[in-house]
């Protein structure tokens, strides 16, 4: 006989036995089955916090423990104003995660139509003079001085500016 089948009627015998239980002994004569058999059983059960087993003479009884039963409760109001700001919170990043992959496919198509719409943003630094260097492991390709202006190229994208300080 299978594991499985023994703790399915050694199940319905420790229930049967009620709040007396039953000796671990007389559990392996009802069971016709080794006891070595019947503790693996009851280490499961006990595992699950089903059954209570107390040592007495000549073995250990086993008593089958009543399963509470769970009552849902009704929220408190902190729960619910919490509830209330997570669903806010969530509403609002799905709302900028809808806005990101719209902007995504724009620029998807642009790429694709060959027209990337150049965008800069132009910053005053109050100081005397700037860094400029290629981010990671880039590199500065091409620095052209007009006098008026300052053109850097790097081998990709990543150009960080930073005023020197002074």
């Amino acid at each position: 006989m299978k594991l499985v089948e023994l703790a399915k009627k050694a199940t319905r015998i420790l229930e049967e036995a009620g709040e007396k239980g039953i000796n671990n002994i007389e559990l392996s004569e009802k069971l016709q089955m080794p006891r070595r058999r019947v503790y693996d059983i009851i280490a499961i059960l006990r595992a699950a916090d089903l059954v209570e087993s107390k040592r007495e003479k000549g073995g250990s009884r086993i008593s089958w423990k009543s399963i509470p039963s769970i009552e849902p409760s009704a929220p408190s109001t902190n729960e619910l104003k919490l509830s209330d700001k997570l669903k806010d919170k969530i509403t609002k990043i799905e709302e900028e995660n809808n806005d990101l992959k719209e902007k995504i496919k724009r620029l998807q198509k642009d790429i694709s139509k060959g027209a990337v719409e150049r965008t800069s943003d132009k910053q005053l630094f109050e100081a005397s003079g700037i860094v400029v260097r290629a981010d990671k492991s880039l590199k500065i390709t091409e620095v052209v001085n007009s006098g008026i202006e300052i053109t850097i190229k790097a081998s990709g994208k990543g150009i960080v500016v930073e005023p020197i300080p002074e």
